[in-house]
């Protein structure tokens, strides 16, 4: 009874032994390589108090020195600045709303995602802070050598743009390493490395003060000399009244795009001004909100639209009061037009048009176009 009792008792303790060992050396996960890199940088009390960030660098690459200045702020702000050989570069990010501003004339130009994307690959310390909401999808593939790091972690992600990602963490002390994504504004799958060479104590916080990005032409090598937080002024995120007034516009070219495709006539039709014009084949036109009515049912009546697509973005300017404003389109409209005889015909042709528009009783409305159009084939 004895020798039975012993033998149980070894089982159970090599039992214990086993399910030990196998929590120690469990799989890591995502969630806990994430959790673990906010602790090593200061814990999530500290991480959390961070409303915004300065981080200004002096950087050298492939063509010379230039300087990368950048301020962030929860809400999705970013101001990214970058002065090379003399020429300033600036974007804005507020929310949804990015443009870019000409220091030297002032000028406001919307921009896209892909630049914003490109802005913000730059705010390695918000990066740091908040991966997760930075990259989407995340999940544990294994350890890889990366940046230094002869097993780090690494995560896969999708990035805002819905590219692939790669993430690394160094298994000693939890911290990032950096990060791999793809090339927003080339045509072909393109990396970019991006590896964190420094940290610095900033408050309670340790944040990236050196990275080393590399692409194609070479590597960048940015050093921050000065990274503070919570001492930006966030007046400097406001969006200019410009800005608005251009997206406004814009959201009416993308709504006109969407008349089309649904054959809303009416809905194209009522932000048509009372003294509409239209200029086109030497003559011009001012048809009444009803004569318009009727063109445009007719015409969405024999066509399905197949394409009518911007070839480049539209060039968007408005009055300093935002009152007035124009678009510069440029676009390839496909369809199927419907004959006499009800047998549709593929038509493709290539539009460009100057669009104006001024704002009445506080509604942005269509005071004219000036249009040309070219079948595709005669380009």
């Amino acid at each position: 009874m004895r020798s039975l009792s012993f033998r149980a008792a070894i089982g159970v303790a090599v039992c214990y032994l086993l399910i030990s060992a196998g929590s120690i050396y469990a799989q890591p996960t995502a969630e806990g390589v994430l959790e673990a890199a906010v602790k090593a940088l200061g814990g999530r009390d500290a991480v959390t108090k961070v409303r915004n960030l300065t981080a200004i660098a002096d950087c050298v690459g492939p063509n010379g020195p230039y300087t990368t200045e950048i301020y962030s702020a929860r809400g999705n702000r970013l101001i990214f600045r970058q002065v090379r050989a003399g020429n300033v570069y600036v974007g804005f990010a507020n929310g949804d709303l990015l443009w870019t501003k000409n220091e030297k004339t002032g000028d406001h130009t919307l921009a896209g995602a892909k630049e914003a994307f490109a802005w913000r690959s730059h705010d390695y310390q918000m990066l740091a802070m908040n991966v997760a909401e930075r990259f989407k999808q995340i999940k544990y593939e294994g350890e890889e050598s990366y940046g230094g790091s002869a097993n780090a972690h690494k995560l896969s992600a999708v990035d805002e743009l819905g590219n692939p990602a790669a993430l690394y963490f160094d298994k000693v002390s939890n911290l990032m390493v950096g990060f791999v994504i793809q090339h927003p504004f080339s045509e072909r799958a393109e990396t970019i490395r991006n590896v964190f060479d420094e940290w610095k104590q900033v408050g309670k916080l340790r944040l990236p003060s050196k990275a080393t990005v590399t692409d194609k032409q070479g590597d960048f090598i940015l050093s921050f000399k000065e990274i503070s937080i919570n001492k930006t002024d966030e007046k400097l995120f406001a969006i200019p009244p410009t800005v608005t007034a251009m997206n406004e516009l814009l959201v009416l070219h993308n709504k006109a795009r969407a008349d089309h495709f649904n054959r809303d006539a009416a809905g194209l039709v009522e932000g048509f001004a009372d003294d509409y014009a239209s200029i086109g084949a030497g003559k011009i036109t001012r048809p009444t909100k009803e004569a318009s009515l009727e063109r445009f049912k007719s015409y969405f009546g024999n066509s399905t639209f197949l394409e009518w697509d911007d070839i480049t973005p539209p060039v968007i300017k408005v009055s300093n009061d935002a009152t007035m404003g124009y678009m510069i389109v440029h676009k390839r409209v496909r369809l199927l037009s419907k004959g006499g005889d009800g047998r549709e015909t593929e038509v493709t042709e290539v539009y460009a048009w100057v669009a104006l528009h001024r704002k009445i009783n506080g509604i942005w409305q269509l005071t004219g176009i000036a249009s040309t159009n070219t079948p595709e084939q005669d380009k």
